[in-house]
């Protein structure tokens, strides 16, 4: 020590605590010449702040006197020693990365290491160093994620479809958790168990990320994952319920263990195919902002699309809250309005007519070749809100077409639009007309009585689809207005639009819809 002393290649002292010698504390120049805090003390006295104050008795010491030399300290350790860590990060250290097994123990043996500097900044901590607060609900709690949590087997192909790699398995399971435990430390993001609130049994996880990110201060990204035994008991909106209002509650201090995050926004991603997510994501409150196509890369399949969600702090989440449509069954003397099923496909054979192209958008009604993807969107837009029938012959139960209600409350709370579309062999018989009036007393019937509770409907056609007009004209609608060039059809060519609307207070007289003529 005297000799380090002599040379200035290592300044050591000794750290007395109740008058015993407990351990050393030093500032050393390393073969490169830069100057390394090194500590370290006696079990008996660790956990009680002595290392934080030692280190910074000797950093203010030298930073103080005339030592050009000394413009930045560094720290290092091995990456899993965060007892170390914690001591660097509450004087401030900036946490500068990770070099993979370049750290040497006593015995010779290789670990990742981390390296932080300190360049005679504020001796206070650079950021939070998150702890999972313990939130208890009525069927799960969100907790800590412990040694002892390690999953019987890996993830399965749903868990490896949408979430690639994040969940452990039993052989991953360590060096997952010492990775969390890190990322906390570092304050990029907090993460929790999510647990059977009486076996406590690890059912999950749900994590807020990207916490260190100047950019997006106050922004947290949300992610999630469940076991397979887990999945499809609403364990997800469970574990929103209890973390976002911890996420929107006001910090207390750097540990998020007295408060809350502090955030004001929660962003969430999800695969188009993910619906599971999607669905538990709207029943919390969370918006639709974004879709994205082939924005998620796969090793084995084709890039998906992503949809984005968010909620802010100031949102109402109970109003904001979408439930998936429960689509009823609604008869009419001659129709079956009903949910969709996947035999209902047309025809191999059947094709789009001169007027599907020209007065629907592409993709709306599906031929047998697109069906399949045609009923997962169709599928999606249900978890949304929206209540898609297949307009089916009651005798036979056979497809004839579609009709749906749909974009609730986007225009102004109860307005929803309406469409419709037939396949061709069906049209001519007045089925949208029959089927229409059905729809209409659903929507405009109170919530408490079974129906939607609406009180306007609304329809944009083409403005030469004479016969779409006829139909709503019979149902009651008035014609509102029109545009210009207003609609693109399949083929690429541009037509105007006619709009009509009906009130559930409007005395319509409806009367019953014939089919018309056209030659």
């Amino acid at each position: 020590m005297r000799e380090g002393w002599t040379s200035g290649q290592r300044r050591e002292w000794a750290v007395e605590v109740d008058g015993r010698f407990a351990g050393s504390v030093g500032i050393r120049a390393d073969p490169g010449g830069r100057d390394e805090l090194g500590f370290g003390l006696h079990p008996d006295v660790r956990g009680r702040g002595i290392a934080t104050r030692a280190a910074r008795l000797a950093l203010t010491h030298v930073f103080d006197t005339d030592d050009a030399r000394l413009d930045v300290v560094l720290w290092r350790s091995r990456a899993d020693d965060l007892a170390s860590w914690r001591v660097a990060w509450a004087l401030g250290f900036q946490l500068d990365g990770t070099r993979r097994m370049m750290h040497v123990d006593t015995e010779g043996r290789l670990a990742d290491e981390r390296v932080a500097t300190l360049r005679g900044e504020p001796m206070t901590p650079r950021h939070p160093w998150w702890e999972p607060k313990l939130l208890l609900g009525e069927r799960i709690r969100l907790r800590p994620w412990r040694v002892d949590d390690a999953p019987a087997e890996g993830p399965d192909e749903v868990a490896q479809q949408f979430h690639g790699a994040a969940p452990p398995g039993p052989e991953t399971f360590a060096r997952w958790r010492a990775d969390r435990e890190q990322g906390m430390s570092a304050g990029a993001f907090v993460e929790w168990c999510i647990a059977d609130v009486e076996s406590d049994e690890p059912l999950g996880s749900v994590q807020v990320s990207r916490l260190d990110e100047a950019f997006t201060r106050g922004t947290g990204w949300l992610g999630s994952w469940l076991h397979r035994e887990a999945r499809g008991r609403g364990v997800i909106a469970d574990a929103l319920d209890l973390l976002v209002p911890h996420a929107f509650a006001p910090r207390d201090g750097d540990a998020g263990l007295a408060g809350g995050l502090g955030l004001h926004r929660l962003y969430a991603g999800t695969d188009e195919q993910n619906r599971a997510s999607q669905r538990a994501l709207r029943r919390a409150g969370f918006r639709e902002v974004s879709r994205e196509r082939a924005a998620i890369a796969h090793d084995d399949r084709p890039a998906t699309g992503a949809i984005s969600f968010e909620l802010l702090a100031t949102d109402d989440r109970v109003s904001q809250a979408v439930e998936p449509a429960d689509i009823p069954v609604l008869e009419t003397e001659r129709l079956r309005l009903r949910p969709w099923r996947p035999d209902d496909a047309p025809p191999l054979d059947y094709e789009l007519d001169r007027d599907s192209l020209r007065f629907m958008p592409a993709g709306v009604q599906p031929t047998a070749r697109t069906f399949a993807d045609w009923l997962a969107r169709r599928g999606a837009l249900i978890d949304a809100g929206d209540y898609l029938w297949c307009l089916a012959d009651r005798a036979t139960d056979a497809p004839l077409g579609m009709i749906q209600v749909f974009q609730i409350g986007k225009d102004a709370p109860g307005s929803a639009e309406v469409g419709y579309w037939l396949y061709v062999p069906h049209r001519g018989h007045g089925y949208v007309g029959e089927a229409l009036t059905a729809v209409i007393e659903f929507a405009f019937t109170p919530v408490a009585d079974g129906g939607l509770g609406l009180h306007r409907l609304h329809a944009g056609t083409d403005a030469e689809n004479v016969g779409s007009h006829r139909i709503l004209l019979a149902a009651g609608f008035s014609e509102w207005g029109h545009d210009h060039q207003a609609y693109a059809r399949a083929d690429g060519s541009l037509s105007d639009g006619r709009y009509f609307e009906l009130l559930a207070a409007d005395d319509t007289g409806r009367a019953e819809v014939g089919a018309p003529t056209l030659t």
